[in-house]
C-alpha cells in the first residue's frame, strides 16, 4: 500500500518527515525502544516548526516564512550544514528539496518523494536514514563501491506501477 505524503509532513528546512525513521516507526506501529527505536509525529504536527534550524532562524520562529526557500538568504549556514550532512550520509538534499518545491510546486515534490522512497517489496515507504521499510521489514542493500558514509541509495528513477 502506497502512503501519500502531505504538505504538513514537510518541515520548513525541506526535510520530508514522512521518510524519517522515527516517523515511520511511530506511524507503522513499531514499538518504541529506548536507544533503538525513536518515535516522532513530525516537526509541524508536534508544533516544533523545524527541529534542525528553528533556533537559529528568526523568520521561521516568528512564522514570517513557511519554507526556507522564501528567504533571500537561503541556504543559511544552519541549512547548509544540515544539508551537507544529509547529502553525504543519506543522499538527500534539503536545499534541492526546497528548490523543487519553489520551482515545481508541492504536489510535484510530494509525488517525486513517493516514487523515490517507495519500497519495492510492499509499496510502502523506505526510511531515508536506514533504507528500511517499517511496514514489511525490507532492507535496502548498500551498493558496492559507494560512498563509505552512505547507508543506501534511494530510487533515482520513477517507476510506473499499476495498482
Amino acid at each position: 500500500m502506497t502512503h501519500v505524503f502531505t504538505p504538513d509532513l514537510i518541515a520548513p528546512c525541506g526535510m520530508n518527515c514522512g521518510i524519517c525513521k522515527a516517523y515511520l516507526a511511530y506511524s507503522r506501529g513499531v514499538p518504541y525502544k529506548k536507544g533503538k527505536t525513536a518515535h516522532c509525529t513530525g516537526c509541524l504536527v508536534r508544533n516544533k516548526n523545524c527541529t534542525f534550524i528553528k533556533r537559529g532562524c528568526k523568520k521561521i520562529r516568528k512564522k514570517q516564512i513557511r519554507f526556507c526557500y522564501e528567504c533571500e538568504d537561503m541556504p543559511c549556514k544552519d541549512l547548509a550544514k544540515i544539508d551537507d550532512y544529509y547529502s553525504a550520509r543519506y543522499g538527500m538534499s534539503m536545499v534541492e528539496n526546497q528548490k523543487m518545491i519553489r520551482e515545481k510546486g508541492m504536489d510535484a515534490f510530494l509525488k517525486s518523494q513517493t516514487e523515490k522512497y517507495r519500497c519495492p517489496s510492499c509499496d510502502d515507504i523506505i526510511s531515508v536514514h536506514d533504507g528500511k521499510c517499517y511496514a514489511c521489514g525490507y532492507q535496502a542493500e548498500k551498493p558496492k563501491g559507494s560512498n563509505p558514509k552512505r547507508r543506501w541509495v534511494p530510487n533515482r528513477k520513477s517507476t510506473n506501477r499499476s495498482a
